[in-house]
């Protein structure tokens, strides 16, 4: 059985995009003039995607991630649309990044070195729009996470989904430097967040799905 996040992603992208909006089951939000809206897709997992157990124990690997920046955005798995003006072909898109691993809570990944993440979601191919799933939301530059990722076959890291990147509530990594930190520093400051503390004893009490995984490229040797 492939991926449950990896299937969603793929074929409900697939879905919004073809639908162009106006399926009941997407929301577009609002916004102000000249800025890009954002449709959310209404989806349904295979896991309670509130339970961070149940996100945890799906996850390969979970961790504590310094956003270095945004690197581009691919555009996958083509459909065919007809339109007015004749067929056209819509892709999903996947938004990479540039990520430096702070702490390893589940699996254990490089942390000397940039890694590259992709997130399911993103700006539209013809950047008219942003597409995510209901009450997700796309990593920012600057900013600390705790992702739950999954390893592809080809050994890629991938986070899709809601509950997928949970901002770390603390200005310590703003106020200074990453590439100066210790490790014993940022393990301390890491240690008095709730968001570090919540997933850290859901990995100790992680419910595990059993599907078909794989190992990142990234792993510490």
């Amino acid at each position: 059985m492939k991926k449950i996040f990896m299937f969603l992603s793929l074929f409900a992208m697939i879905a919004m995009l073809a639908s162009g909006c106006s399926n009941s089951n997407v929301d577009k939000n609002i916004t102000k003039a000249g800025e890009v809206p954002t449709s959310y897709l209404h989806a349904s997992f295979d896991i309670n995607v509130d339970n961070p157990k149940e996100v945890v124990g799906f996850a390969d690997y979970v961790f504590v991630g310094f956003v270095e920046e945004m690197t581009g955005t691919d555009y996958k798995f083509p459909v065919t649309k007809e339109t007015e003006d004749g067929p056209k072909e819509l892709k999903s898109p996947y938004t990479n990044y540039s990520i430096k691993v702070l702490d390893n809570i589940k699996g254990n990944l490089k942390k000397d070195v940039s890694i590259p993440l992709q997130k399911s979601g993103g700006l539209s191919e013809d950047k008219s729009t942003y597409f995510l799933f209901e009450d997700d939301s796309l990593p920012q530059k600057g900013k600390v996470y705790v992702f739950t990722a999954t390893a592809e076959q080809d050994g890629s890291l991938l986070v899709s989904g809601p509950n997928s990147n949970i901002e770390v509530k603390t200005d310590f990594f703003s106020k200074n430097s990453i590439q100066k930190l210790s490790e014993e520093s940022i393990a301390n400051e890491l240690a008095k967040t709730e968001e570090y503390k919540t997933y850290q004893d859901a990995y100790k009490n992680e419910i595990v799905k059993d599907r078909k995984r794989f190992t990142s490229k990234y792993e510490a040797s």
